[in-house]
């Protein structure tokens, strides 16, 4: 009964077609309906983007739908009375009987949620990848003026040995630098050459992209981890499970830099490779830790990684919903029908012939 209160408020007192703020709840005297805010089509991918559909998401829970009520009602139906809700008027919903108008209602926040969580998870991969492109893209832009490829450099240390030999005894600046052409100017953008490529470019962009997490779009991340439900349903990838549940322990934890000694962190495979070094430091005292927001990062990324293959996937989703629902419940019991409407043959050894 609450719930189907709490919808008919939405579309109670003052028509929210008008300028000023109509029943059906607000966040303050300048914030949309709720049914309003409801409706409107997400923004470009940014922080502000995210937090606020975390809003939506949290404002459609708060009507209290349960998750099965329209389990047993056609996609099609379902499809068709959240289409109507969604263009007709508060004041027009009014004037239909309080069950249609319950059951367009409840259409519409049920299809919205699924919409709205698919959006979050949209947002979050987006997130990720712009993060580490952006990194990438500071670091070059900051080094690409002072990079040049030296070009001849067998030759050049030919030269370098050859005057070094030929005059033991001389200073480098009268005898190394005159033996290349361009001098000491070839040397030093030789040298930073080799500096700025390999792993000590890779861990600039590292540092790069955990300030940039750190200082802007963690807030975002850390809220979805409040609203989301990751799961998996293949055991191989419980541990970046349980490291989204070790980050969202800790997610208030201030300035500490590692995670406590004695915690249980989850090791998955985002660790390693160019992140192994990284995620990993020895404290004051010597002691390998964990650095706890570089931990974040790499667990996002395994998260952004295995959401896009569905190997984790997040309740409550549509698109990125549990791939066990793609198939239909009672696929088992009907097999013999099911594969002769796909025309394939039960026996594998025939398709495979």
């Amino acid at each position: 009964m609450e719930s189907i209160e709490r919808i008919v408020a939405l579309v109670a007192g003052a028509d929210q077609d008008d300028a000023g703020p109509a029943g059906g709840g607000t966040e303050g005297e300048d914030a949309p309906p709720v049914l309003a805010k409801v409706k409107e089509a997400p923004g470009n991918v940014s922080l502000e983007t995210m937090l606020t559909e975390i809003d939506k998401l949290l404002a459609v829970r708060a009507i209290g739908l349960p998750r099965d009520l329209l389990i047993d009602v056609a996609p099609k139906v379902v499809a068709g009375w959240r289409a109507r809700a969604a263009v007709e008027s508060p004041s027009h919903l009014r004037t239909h009987p309080v069950a249609l108008r319950v059951t367009l209602l409840a259409a519409l926040l049920h299809e919205r949620e699924r919409e709205i969580t698919d959006t979050l998870v949209e947002l979050l991969i987006s997130t990720v990848h712009r993060i580490g492109a952006r990194a990438e893209k500071k670091v070059t832009e900051q080094l690409i003026n002072a990079f040049k490829k030296v070009s001849g450099k067998e030759n050049i240390l030919f030269k370098l040995a050859e005057a070094s030999l030929g005059t033991p005894e001389g200073t480098v600046r009268q005898v190394v630098f005159p033996a290349v052409s361009g001098g000491e100017a070839t040397l030093r953008e030789l040298v930073h050459e080799f500096k700025t490529r390999g792993p000590v470019y890779r861990r600039t962009v590292q540092t790069t992209l955990k300030a940039s997490y750190t200082n802007h779009y963690r807030r975002g991340l850390i809220r979805l981890l409040d609203v989301l439900e990751f799961r998996s349903s293949n055991h191989a990838h419980r541990p970046v499970i349980e490291a989204l549940a070790l980050v969202a322990r800790y997610a208030n934890a201030g300035n500490t830099t590692y995670y406590p000694l004695g915690e249980t962190v989850p090791v998955h495979k985002a660790m390693g490779g160019d992140w192994a070094e990284v995620v990993h430091r020895a404290d004051k005292r010597g002691r390998r830790r964990v650095v706890r927001m570089v931990y974040e990062v790499v667990a996002f990324q395994a998260l952004r990684d295995q959401l896009k293959c569905k190997e984790i996937w997040v309740v409550g989703a549509d698109k990125w919903r549990n791939p066990d629902e793609d198939l239909p419940q009672d696929f088992e019991a009907r097999r013999a029908e099911n594969y002769r409407e796909l025309r394939k043959p039960l026996d594998a050894a025939v398709f495979v012939d």
